[in-house]
């Protein structure tokens, strides 16, 4: 986690997950259960439908307004993020990075229509994410 006392970068995946009939988006909740200090983070959702060279999704935050990163998570501050996947995306992946910290927490879902609902096959629980860099 802390490299001669300072938290090292970095990146955890989803892996590469199908996209199940009833999603319309991928969501990402992250906290920062850090008492004192915001935290620096940065999503990315990635089409992997052809394949080969992923084509990133925009990641949007609040009303549909699109996020900019870095973005600073304030202390004990949840905030939601989420990438709409339409019809064309059938295989898709999330990346968050931030400095390895154990109270940043994210978890990762498929949302359906409304009446919103979590879609089982697409969760990922923070525990399962898989550090890539």
């Amino acid at each position: 986690m802390f490299h001669h006392g300072i938290p090292r970068y970095v990146v955890r995946s989803t892996g590469v997950l199908t996209k199940e009939s009833n999603t319309i988006s991928a969501v990402v909740n992250i906290v920062n259960l850090d008492k004192y200090y915001p935290h620096h983070i940065t999503i990315e959702v990635w089409d992997w439908s052809t394949y080969s060279t992923p084509i990133k999704l925009p990641v949007l935050v609040g009303e549909n307004v699109e996020a900019s990163f870095p973005h600073s998570l304030d202390s004990d501050n949840l905030a939601v993020f989420y990438a709409d996947l339409d019809d064309t995306v059938d295989l898709y992946e999330i990346r968050i990075s931030y400095n390895d910290h154990p109270n940043i927490i994210a978890n990762c879902f498929g949302r359906s229509l409304p009446p919103y609902s979590s879609q089982e096959g697409n969760t990922v629980y923070h525990k399962q994410l898989v550090r890539i860099h």
